[in-house]
């Protein structure tokens, strides 16, 4: 069993990340500093490099706690049966743009293609679970084709993709209706 994080170290955490997060957001990765959220935080720039690492290791830090706030709920709704399949998966999609890909897009940026073990975990439970949902909406696909299709519908609320519509015009509400327009025409077959 892991120790229980003490009382101080928990706050310590939180203000790191909140104070991250919001100058991050608020000014660019590039632009921020870790004496920067050290100083924001109310820390010793020695207690954030303790706790996290490096810049690498805080944005990372960053995205898990934006996904542990935001996954459990969704992956229980995902898996509630009282709701129509191609509607659970738009809420989810949904709710991944959100809660994920408008507040986070700078964590996203800065973090890259760089794939974690557990960023990559979290993406395999999602896909894995997206694609028995559209096995669910659609039972005459192939099994592989229900999941091909989960590995499509993850690509959508990207935040490279996102920021690429956004710069072509699009406003980000105009973004998050196509996006969820295509996550149900991907799923059903049909234009909506």
């Amino acid at each position: 069993m892991a120790p229980r994080e003490r009382a101080d170290a928990a706050r310590n955490r939180r203000a790191i990340l909140l104070a991250a997060h919001r100058l991050i957001c608020e000014n660019g990765v590039d632009q921020v500093s870790m004496s920067d959220i050290a100083d924001a935080a109310g820390v010793g720039k020695g207690t954030l490099f303790r706790r996290f690492g490096d810049r690498a290791g805080l944005i990372n830090a960053l995205f898990e706690q934006l996904t542990e706030d935001w996954e459990p709920e969704a992956l229980d709704r995902l898996g509630d049966t009282a709701a129509e399949p191609v509607d659970r998966v738009v809420a989810f999609i949904a709710g991944l743009f959100d809660r994920i890909t408008v507040p986070g897009r700078p964590l996203l940026r800065a973090m890259g293609a760089h794939a974690t073990p557990e960023r990559v975990r979290r993406y395999r439970i999602w896909q894995s679970r997206l694609a028995d949902v559209i096995a669910q909406a659609r039972p005459d696909l192939p099994e592989e084709e229900a999941g091909f299709m989960a590995y499509v519908l993850l690509t959508l609320p990207r935040a490279d993709f996102v920021d690429l519509l956004e710069g072509g015009g699009m406003t980000i509400d105009d973004v998050r209706t196509r996006i969820l327009s295509h996550a149900r025409l991907t799923v059903t077959g049909r234009p909506c």
